[in-house]
């Protein structure tokens, strides 16, 4: 920023990282830049990296503009830095946002695959294992839920291409080098890059990177990373109203909104309209104002649990106690869970069809399926209804016997007793049951 209020900007800036921090900094770059509001609006040109023609956008940054005053090209999701080593990022991305329904997502993660790969996205399903490994690095797996995700869209995204077959990378490369005309800067949003591409090694040279990654997964240190990023967000947002936030409450927004920047703001930004003239927001304004689904966070409680995740779990049902769900409807949503379990194991052992354990999802959408519920359309009618769903809840139940769900069970009620008859802290009865069943 300083270099820039000096007038010497750099010719290029690449965001790296999470989507909303690299947009609100890219707001900041555009603002210092170009301080006036109208010309602002008129000279920033936003470019969809998804549905971008790569060439076309470096044509128009080579070529000086007919009017004086600096544009600003910003690619939004650039697939410039992408390669084999960040295709396995990009799939396990697209694998959440479509357990999550978000469809949105799933297009643009396999957009970028779509380029990485230099094919049609909806040419994806139909690589062959071969293909697949050789253009992503990694063995093709659990993809027939592309079918279902691709028909539903139709081409949404092409490769990017290049007169000759020559590499973008290289093309963007060569243009820095050489010089861009001084009124042009270039701007690219980024959540995943190789850094070993010579573009970005060049941009590290000749412009500025900004590195806005923030740990994934739910380990201590990333949700330490992850709640001080959003904490800090929280405090900038209040105030620029003014307001300040009780401590306490700090921890309670966080953990209903999870690490969604967006929705940290958000909800924040109504959390202060909501007090009206107040200087601070209570822990009372948070729990009042600020919903969880309480549906969502037993379905993580009920995942957690039966992947035998103690730590997860143990911390999922904390804070579930914290926001209000009593310990009863914990223990409901485990025993159905387990239920479900039982069922499943038991069909995984006997029947007229057999289940052998390390099944591919294809196999057994195809063969394994429609006999089952030939045999046992009963029994899947208590069952998830999803395909994959079902078949996921098949791989992780062999993580139990029969027995253990039983010994499970009885845990359960044993638990569902001391919370209605003992007077012992409900968050200690979860807790001590949890201990039991799912230590090794």
């Amino acid at each position: 920023m300083t270099a820039i209020k000096q007038g010497k900007p750099c010719p290029v800036y690449l965001l790296v990282g999470d989507r909303y921090l690299s947009l609100q900094v890219a707001d900041q770059l555009a603002e210092a830049l170009i301080p006036d509001q109208v010309v602002r609006g008129q000279n920033v040109n936003h470019v969809d990296g998804d549905q971008e023609d790569a060439i076309n956008t470096l044509n128009h940054l080579k070529t000086y503009g007919m009017f004086t005053g600096r544009q600003i090209f910003r690619v939004l999701d650039s697939k410039l830095f992408h390669s084999k080593e960040v295709a396995k990022t990009i799939w396990d991305k697209a694998v959440v946002a479509q357990g999550k329904n978000n469809s949105r997502q799933v297009i643009s993660c396999l957009s970028q695959l779509a380029a990485i790969a230099q094919v049609a996205i909806d040419d994806l399903p139909d690589m062959s294992a071969g293909q697949w490994q050789a253009a992503f690095d990694f063995a093709k797996k659990d993809t027939d839920w592309l079918v279902e995700v691709l028909g539903a869209v139709g081409k949404e995204a092409s490769p990017i291409k290049a007169g000759g077959g020559a590499d973008p990378a290289d093309l963007y490369m060569a243009a820095i080098e050489d010089g861009l005309p001084d009124d042009n800067i270039l701007m690219l949003l980024a959540e995943n890059v190789d850094k070993r591409k010579k573009l970005y090694k060049c941009i590290l040279k000749c412009g500025v990177v900004i590195d806005l990654a923030v740990a994934d997964g739910s380990s201590k240190a990333a949700r330490t990373e992850q709640d001080a990023l959003l904490a800090d967000l929280v405090r900038q947002t209040l105030a620029d109203f003014g307001k300040s936030m009780e401590a306490r409450a700090v921890p309670i927004l966080l953990e209903r909104v999870g690490f969604h920047p967006v929705a940290a703001v958000r909800e924040t930004e109504k959390l202060a309209l909501y007090v009206g003239e107040a200087p601070q927001v209570s822990v009372a304004d948070v729990k009042e104002l600020v919903s969880r689904s309480r549906e969502d966070a037993l379905y993580e409680l009920t995942e957690a649990f039966t992947d035998r995740d103690l730590s997860q779990v143990l911390i999922i049902a904390g804070r579930l106690f914290d926001s209000g769900v009593h310990p009863l409807v914990m223990i409901a949503g485990l025993r159905n869970q387990v239920r479900k379990l039982m069922l499943v194991a038991s069909l995984r052992r006997g029947g007229s069809v057999e289940y052998v354990e390390g099944m591919t999802f294809p196999v057994f959408q195809k063969g394994y399926l429609p006999a089952l519920k030939e045999s046992r359309g009963e029994w899947l009618a208590q069952l998830p209804s999803h395909p994959y769903a079902l078949y996921m809840m098949f791989v992780k139940a062999g993580k139990y016997t029969v027995g253990q769900l039983g010994e499970i069970l009885s845990h359960l009620l044993a638990a569902e007793f001391r919370l209605k008859s003992s007077g012992l802290p409900p968050l200690l009865v979860i807790e001590n049951f949890l201990w039991q069943v799912l230590v090794e």
